[in-house]
């Protein structure tokens, strides 16, 4: 009888998995500023770049991963989507806010909350389609914080609306003349020092970046994933290297589909020719900056065309 008992308990998930540690999102910030420039850094190196404490550091990677702004393998941390390096605190908070708007929970939270109910209760409906037994409420509530001050808990609220938002601040910083131009930095993990130094130096020649590393997880859509930064930036860079015409962002990602959403946006695609690899097709007609031969004679290429608008 025991074990006929035994098998007709229903096992319960483990709730810790699901406890969102309380903090500011602001305190966020540093973490994805440490995986955006380091090369696969462990909690260890992040919290050493950061200069903060290693259990702070936890915590903050345990909140990124669990709304799908960080990837864990193994002890390497990496970033899911395009992040703004050395950017304005509002686009920064823009990419936080993309990833609590896509996280499914929180979608079931404005879908009850737009049907009229209570968020406390919201809340809970969420927690049981997405499977979260025994439900405890104080675990999630520093979540649905984070979601309120970054106004991503509004019933009708999309990913789309995020774009549009970006896009309406590039209009803008164009309307007012501003000089600051922004790139979007499209590259090979392989290829990370490069890129490093690029931005450094786009960056002090007033030139925002945008660090995006050609990673593919199963089901992603590229353009989506992408489509914040884009819609931020001027320019759509792409590191063109021996790693990254073998990476599989380059193979099947690289098309002319892709290339003609970045163009609708009205981002000019700028190849960076680090190596004697031959260019993709969907990119093979376009104005390149030669990195191959001379970094110092590829960067004055790059930023005499960018301030000429030549490319």
């Amino acid at each position: 009888m025991a074990q006929a008992k035994a098998k007709k308990q229903k096992p319960k998930s483990n709730s810790s998995s699901q406890r969102f540690e309380p903090g500011k999102v602001e305190s966020l910030f540093v973490v994805l500023d440490a995986i955006a420039w380091l090369d696969g850094p462990s909690s260890g190196d992040i919290a050493q770049f950061a200069g903060i404490d290693p259990r702070t550091a936890g915590k903050l990677l345990k909140n990124a991963r669990q709304i799908s702004l960080v990837d864990l393998t193994g002890d390497s941390y990496t970033l899911v989507l395009p992040y703004p390096y050395k950017g304005s605190l509002d686009q920064k908070k823009a990419v936080v806010r993309e990833a609590l708007v896509r996280m499914p929970l929180l979608t079931s939270v404005r879908q009850f909350t737009g049907l009229g109910d209570a968020l406390a209760v919201a809340l809970r409906k969420a927690a049981t389609v997405a499977g979260i037994t025994p439900y405890i409420e104080g675990d999630l509530l520093p979540l649905v914080e984070w979601a309120r001050s970054l106004q991503a808990l509004e019933p009708r609220m999309i990913a789309e609306d995020l774009v549009e938002d970006a896009q309406a601040a590039k209009a803008e910083r164009h309307r007012k003349g501003a000089e600051r131009r922004v790139a979007f930095l499209s590259h090979s993990s392989k290829d990370k020092p490069f890129i490093r130094q690029l931005a450094a130096d786009l960056t002090s020649n007033g030139v925002g970046v945008w660090l995006d590393e050609q990673r593919i997880r199963v089901g992603d859509s590229i353009p989506e994933r992408i489509a914040q930064g884009l819609a931020e930036s001027d320019y759509f860079m792409i590191a063109v290297s021996a790693a990254s015409v073998e990476s599989e962002w380059v193979k099947k990602e690289l098309n002319s589909a892709l290339v003609r959403e970045i163009e609708k946006r009205r981002v000019s695609v700028l190849p960076l020719k680090l190596d004697d690899s031959h260019m993709p097709d969907s990119i093979r007609d376009k104005k390149y900056a030669n990195f191959s031969e001379s970094y110092k004679a590829g960067l004055t290429e790059l930023l005499a065309a960018l301030k000429d608008g030549k490319l």
